[in-house]
């Protein structure tokens, strides 16, 4: 016999008194939630809203007027802060290497610069904020800062982190070229001058690949999940490859924040981080797209969403009659088959029909009405 349940038989899936002919599917174990606390920064609440630095860093090579203009720039692209880099020359690079010291002296902005640039940024409505580089310029960055970054290259040094702790604000860390024992000890510093109740409130994580430019291959940003499973922070992504296509794959595995070196002009410049960085446009469309990204990610389940309410039983097949069926007749196999809508019995309720009467006449293709089935 031809049936709709002889040739789910013949498929060879189990008949399910239940579930008809749909073969039983083991759950799939869910996700574990991962970094369920998370911070607020910029204005932004991380559990919610993607941050998007942009990383002046010394772009500006030491020019004030350049560094307003690219603070201006990245705000106009839709940036949610701009950080700088702050130092004293002289405990940044030794005299062992005079001609990179010389560099880094030329690249070193003023306070007044500083304060000016924080201001512009308050106007346009962003964050302005810098990273350490040495601990002597913490106080005064704790003045016109509302958060502190360190650098990968400082997770090991403890005088500028704890420097950074212990003025109370938020800090984001970067931890390329760093092993898991070196992240957790900079954790543990932080927490010495925070205290673990406020650490998850005022400590995230930056992945980060410590290379100048990174080939994308090694960008490895499936660490972002690892280390948001492993310590419980809110962790972000810093970005040294050349393009967007590691930052868009580090939204869609979870990072909260991405810092992307920025600059107004890519080609014709000697200082290596031009190279590596996103001009306006480039910024203005990976946010435009990251955004998007964001938005799709949802929560670690699997759950009806609203979008398909409507159209849920629309899609799924139901129980029709395969044949015109008299009123009085007892339900057997030849008499059912299945079609869409799902809107009266879905296609697993087969077997609680087989052996009901019906109760009134039944066109061929009909859906099965659950007012024309006794015994029910």
């Amino acid at each position: 016999m031809n049936t709709a349940r002889d040739q789910a038989i013949r498929l060879g899936e189990s008949i399910h008194p239940v579930c008809g002919n749909l073969p039983k599917i083991p759950s799939a174990p869910e996700p574990p939630e991962t970094q369920q606390n998370l911070m607020k920064i910029f204005g932004k609440d991380t559990t919610a809203d993607l941050v998007v630095i942009a990383e002046i860093g010394v772009n500006h090579e030491g020019d004030p007027d350049a560094a307003m203009r690219l603070v201006d720039m990245a705000a106009e692209s839709g940036v949610d802060a701009v950080k700088f880099q702050t130092y004293t020359a002289e405990r940044f690079i030794s005299a062992a290497d005079p001609e990179r010291l010389a560099r880094v002296k030329r690249f070193s902005l003023d306070n007044d610069t500083h304060i000016r640039l924080a201001a512009r940024a308050a106007e346009h409505g962003i964050g302005f904020f810098s990273t350490p580089v040495t601990e002597d310029v913490v106080p005064f960055l704790d003045t016109i800062c509302p958060a502190f970054k360190i650098a990968s290259g400082d997770i090991d040094f403890e005088p500028v982190i704890r420097a950074a702790a212990a003025t109370g604000k938020p800090m984001i860390v970067s931890t390329g070229a760093a092993d898991l024992p070196e992240i957790q000890q900079a954790i543990d510093w932080v927490a010495d001058e925070t205290g673990l109740d406020d650490l998850s409130d005022r400590l995230a994580l930056l992945h980060c690949v410590s290379a100048y430019p990174v080939p994308v291959e090694q960008a490895n940003v499936r660490a972002i999940p690892f280390l948001a499973d492993k310590f419980g922070l809110t962790v972000g992504y810093s970005n040294h490859v050349i393009g967007p296509d590691a930052c868009y794959a580090a939204v869609a595995l979870g990072a909260r924040i991405i810092e992307i070196h920025f600059t107004d002009r890519k080609e014709g410049r000697t200082f290596r981080d031009h190279e590596l960085s996103m001009d306006p446009a480039d910024m203005q469309s990976f946010i435009t797209h990251a955004q998007g990204i964001h938005a799709s990610l949802g929560t670690s389940s699997k759950a009806l969403q609203a979008s398909e309410q409507e159209i849920r039983s629309a899609i799924r097949k139901g129980i029709a009659a395969a044949r015109d069926i008299p009123a009085g007749t007892v339900i057997g196999d030849a008499d059912l088959t299945y079609a869409r809508p799902a809107t009266e019995f879905p296609s697993g309720a087969y077997a609680t029909l087989i052996g009901k009467s019906v109760t009134r006449d039944l066109k061929a293709g009909e859906p099965i009405p659950r007012d024309a089935v006794a015994g029910l």
